[in-house]
């Protein structure tokens, strides 16, 4: 495998994801066949939700088929009543759909997790319906062709799947989780060895506990055991910040440490333990270090990692805690203002194009509509959603026209719709080597999605050019118009989403500061800006040294904010 996956590296692909795609592309296949086995009208559905729910850990592929089921079936209802509401009136439907979008659109950028996948599908599945059917008199049957299609796919997506994923995927969150913390009470105790954090990387390993905070919601998938060790797993990532935000605030307002050669022997046992995955001398370490802390500045915030490290260590013996986990682990940012944008920009975009739609009655803009709704949701929580849009685009352009090519050059030499699938076998199979590809990897998935939602198989084909073509290029303008959007109307990047966060900080800051909090509602708050604090380092270390410095200062003050708080 070592050698197989070098020589892959050599040529800059990615074995790993090679066989992601590989198995994917076969999977959807598979689908493809079944559809049309089955008499559905749609077969090639099957395969793009077959390429959309596939993911590389079992957690992550049964949690995201679930809402994926959830989100079509919830957005072809809503598809469905729109059309009987509307009985075909342009401006109508498409405004109704629009405002049925923006719902899941500003639902989606306030959730966290595959819940907001589930609101984004809620959207443009109901696109889907709306916008694909034709006449009043289908309208049950295409959403039923619809719902029955994406079930064909979820299912094949489960089973191959299931198959085929590594088993201990699952493991690598939890190895990342072990390593950083045994690094992080090495740092601790060179930091009481010498008696300060003076030309200690405190803030490198913050950031690496963002980092990982971020893979939490992809590591809770799958089943309620877990969803438990999620949140033991971001408790004890808080809990760790906790003492190195305490050690800032005791540096910057001039208290030294004491030098306690005898705690840092203590943690760097601690840490050996850790590092040798033994449970028991991980528990008895734990404990030993009780005494030693007492006798320190930042006792609470220790105690507080005695007891996330405890709940983990019970977790991972029996599956479960000895206390219930505390609510507080579980309070995560949520960026309003920032849901507020994304839905305002999807309204006034959708809208337009409804409008003209209205207007117009050129079916080329209902594609544009489609694609728009897709883009302005899926992506509107995405870091720097016009840099995406890019990569998409090309991804789109080129499953755009090898789309067209097959119609034009293949497609009308067929006499059955069993030859025109097979025709897309070798596009849908081999998608997984650009998706290996470090250059080519960001537009692949949106290159084969394309790709099928253009390959509509009927029999007698005859290629209409212009028809073709237009659709095709209505389709690939869409993801040209969201990023325009996204740098025009209310420009969403990096820079954005770390003034709403540092907005917000400021916001929640003020509101405590005239309140007399509970000992319960100070922890419900400390939980919220330690998340809001994990987000802000995870966005300085994309941006620049400045960038870190503002974090660096936030961690201090907000720190500081806290400790007035603390009961005395």
């Amino acid at each position: 495998m070592n050698a197989t996956t070098t020589k892959f590296a050599q040529f800059g692909f990615d074995y790993t994801r090679f066989r992601f795609g590989l198995r994917t592309g076969s999977a959807a296949c598979l689908a493809l066949f079944l559809a049309w086995a089955l008499g559905l009208e749609h077969p090639q559905w099957a395969a793009m939700t077959v390429w959309s729910v596939s993911q590389p850990t079992r957690g992550l592929l049964l949690e995201k088929a679930g809402f994926r089921a959830l989100g079509t079936i919830i957005g072809t209802s809503v598809g469905i009543l729109i059309v009987l509401m509307t009985q075909d009136i342009n401006l109508l439907a498409g405004l109704m759909l629009t405002f049925w979008v923006v719902a899941c659109v500003y639902a989606s950028t306030l959730l966290h997790g595959l819940i907001s996948y589930g609101a984004v599908l809620a959207g443009y599945s109901a696109s889907m319906v709306v916008l694909l059917t034709r006449t009043t008199d289908a309208l049950v049957y295409i959403g039923v062709d619809r719902l029955v299609t994406v079930m064909l796919g979820i299912l094949t997506a489960l089973i191959i799947g299931w198959l085929f994923t590594y088993k201990r995927a699952e493991q690598t969150l939890v190895n990342k989780v072990r390593r950083q913390t045994a690094a992080n009470l090495q740092l601790l105790a060179k930091a009481f060895d010498q008696g300060s954090i003076e030309k200690l990387p405190v803030h490198d390993h913050i950031t690496q506990l963002a980092h990982l905070e971020t893979q939490l919601n992809d590591h809770g998938s799958g089943s309620p055991s877990a969803h438990l060790s999620a949140k033991l797993f971001r408790r004890l990532l808080n809990a760790q910040l906790g003492i190195f935000a305490q050690l800032e605030t005791l540096h910057f307002s001039g208290k030294s440490l004491t030098p306690y050669p005898e705690l840092s022997e203590a943690l760097k046992s601690c840490a050996q333990a850790i590092i040798d995955n033994d449970t028991k001398r991980m528990r008895a370490t734990v404990i030993a270090l009780r005494p030693f802390v007492a006798k320190t500045p930042i006792a609470d915030a220790f105690f507080e990692f005695e007891q996330a490290a405890t709940e983990r260590l019970s977790f991972r013996e029996s599956g479960a805690v000895a206390q219930s986990v505390r609510s507080p682990s579980l309070l995560l940012h949520r960026d309003w203002r920032g849901a507020k944008e994304s839905a305002l920009r999807t309204l006034a975009v959708m809208g337009l194009i409804s409008i003209l739609w209205a207007i117009t009655g050129w079916m080329p803009l209902v594609f544009l509509l489609l694609g728009a709704s897709v883009m302005l949701t899926l992506f509107s929580t995405a870091e720097n959603p016009a840099k995406t849009m890019y990569y998409v685009f090309v991804g789109q352009a080129a499953g755009a026209f090898i789309a067209v090519s097959i119609q034009a050059f293949l497609w009308p030499h067929t006499d059955s719709i069993f030859t025109m699938l097979l025709c897309l076998v070798p596009v849908v199979l081999l998608a997984g080597i650009p998706m290996s590809h470090n250059r080519t990897s960001p537009g692949s998935m949106d290159f084969v999605l394309v790709f099928l939602l253009l390959m509509q198989p009927n029999l007698h084909y005859q290629f209409d050019a212009v028809q073709s073509i237009s659709i095709a290029l209505a389709v690939t303008a869409a993801p040209l118009l969201a990023m325009a959007s996204y740098k025009l109307v209310f420009p969403t990047n990096l820079r954005s989403r770390q003034r709403h966060l540092l907005q917000a900080l400021e916001r929640e800051l003020q509101d405590i500061e005239q309140r007399k909090l509970t000992l319960q509602q100070l922890e419900r708050y400390r939980a919220r800006f330690y998340h809001r604090l994990f987000k802000l380092y995870q966005i300085a270390d994309k941006l620049d040294f400045n960038a870190k410095l503002t974090a660096a200062r936030w961690l201090l003050r907000v720190q500081q904010d806290l400790n007035k708080h603390e009961p005395s």
